[in-house]
């Protein structure tokens, strides 16, 4: 029973690496082929596979019992910077202390070669993990992700979720998939008229067809496929930050429903849903062996840390006037970044 409870934790942990493209976008040249899909297809890969040796998933180079695995996210076709990174966060397992530490990391974060952090993911993995690893401090033992179109497909094959609501928010300008050149019944002269006096933002949103207005309150909200896509990407209600808030909001939601599917007797179904919707280079044995280093999760606590300009960032322009965030500590010296992360772990 413990053992399944773990994995629970484990897929709930997996699908936060949910805020990435849809469908259609070719993966295959940026993310390794899915083994635990490949390698095992079967409605069980858990049961059936061979736990490796403790020796060969401890991570060198870092305290033993601790484990990171970096979750990333892409916007995808229909979206403007489709390849670029739309979430990065950090799962932070220490086995010593019971305590798991989710470590968000904002996508505007100003990093060395003079991009945004959200670029970093675009060719390989490989190319996010050096960064993330300067930013926090942590060594990335394995990252996880999947697409926009296969969240939607996982919250809806649950059920839907619950999720409770941080902070009341409202987004005005929530844009709608393939409306993105509506005209909303504008001339050409009138369009011309627009680009003349807006640009940017500004003009984008006076085409409000383009748009639809999300509202929620603080609390709890019943959230399916669609709509809780739109829960964890809106921008324009209040922040990234607050983004972030709402991601681990429904991370919660989906650790109880898949805690529902296992009391029901269904997870072994629900777990091949999910394993076929990720992208990941943990294998089932990799995962089998960590569920028995791990133990009983019920004896975890469950943290979160946000890299904001409340802690350790500054906001401000790059020299080609995009916004951005860089350490208070100095631009691109992450001493600070990795203190905090480091004095949030304990």
């Amino acid at each position: 029973m413990k053992k399944v409870f773990i994995v629970l934790v484990y897929i709930a942990i997996f699908i936060l690496g949910f805020f990435i493209a849809y469908e259609g976008l070719k993966l295959s040249r940026i993310f390794v082929k899915n083994p635990i899909t490949s390698a095992v297809p079967t409605p069980n890969a858990f049961a059936l596979a061979t736990a490796k040796p403790a020796s060969e998933v401890q991570p060198v180079k870092q305290d033993a019992g601790t484990y990171n695995v970096l979750l990333l996210g892409y916007g995808g076709p229909g979206h403007d910077g489709s390849n670029l990174t739309d979430s990065m966060i950090v799962v932070h397992v220490n086995t010593n202390t019971h305590k798991v530490t989710f470590v968000s990391i904002p996508r505007d974060l100003w990093v060395n070669g003079n991009q945004k952090i959200n670029a970093t993911g675009i060719s390989a993995f490989t190319n996010a993990e050096p960064v993330v690893t300067a930013v926090t401090g942590l060594p990335i033992n394995y990252f996880v992700a999947t697409y926009f179109g296969q969240f939607t497909k996982i919250i809806d094959d649950l059920g839907g979720i619950t999720a409770n609501t941080p902070v009341a928010f409202s987004d005005p300008f929530y844009p709608i998939l393939g409306q993105e050149n509506n005209t909303c019944g504008f001339t050409e002269d009138q369009i011309s008229t627009l680009k003349a006096k807006y640009s940017g933002y500004n003009l984008e949103t006076q085409f409000t067809c383009r748009y639809v207005q999300l509202n929620y309150k603080a609390g709890p909200v019943s959230l399916d496929g669609t709509t809780a896509l739109q829960y964890v990407r809106s921008r324009h209600g209040d922040s990234d930050f607050g983004r972030s808030a709402r991601q681990f909001a429904v991370l919660e939601g989906v650790a109880a429903k898949l805690i529902s599917f296992q009391a029901a007797g269904k997870f072994d179904d629900i777990v091949n849903t999910i394993s076929s919707s990720v992208k990941t280079d943990l294998d089932a044995g990799t995962i089998k062996s960590l569920v028995g280093i791990i133990g009983d999760p019920k004896a975890y606590i469950f943290n979160t840390v946000q890299l904001t300009t409340d802690n350790v960032l500054n906001q401000g322009t790059s020299s080609d006037g995009q916004f951005i965030l860089y350490p208070k500590t100095g631009m691109f010296d992450y001493s600070g970044t990795q203190a905090y992360v480091k004095a949030n772990l304990q």
